[in-house]
């Protein structure tokens, strides 16, 4: 479902329901950048459309996003898949401990 629409229906919602949305949006871009670290071994991922959005939403949400968008796509262009899965698994770490408390939410 929509839950951006299903959230706008809600009479006095007021900014609970707009945070609501936004936390979940932040989490499904959280989940597939780390989906995107198993799948950078075997797959070129510098071309993914979705991938780059969910970097964006959560790169926005973070006090240090943009330096750490500039190392994801950095990380994703390593040669060595050992490596690359590691850099990007550092990464993802820290985006999460970034935004960690708004994934609780």
């Amino acid at each position: 479902m929509d839950r951006e629409r299903q959230l706008s229906n809600v009479a006095f919602g007021g900014a609970w329901s707009e945070q609501i949305a936004g936390n979940e949006r932040l989490a499904e871009a959280m989940q597939r950048i780390e989906e995107a670290v198993v799948g950078s071994e075997d797959a070129d991922l510098r071309l993914d459309l979705r991938l780059k959005e969910a970097v964006s939403v959560v790169s926005a949400a973070h006090p240090k996003g943009r330096l750490l968008a500039a190392a994801w796509t950095k990380g994703l262009g390593l040669a060595n898949p050992g490596l690359r899965v590691a850099e990007l698994k550092r990464i993802s770490d820290a985006l999460r401990a970034g935004v960690g408390d708004r994934l609780k939410a």
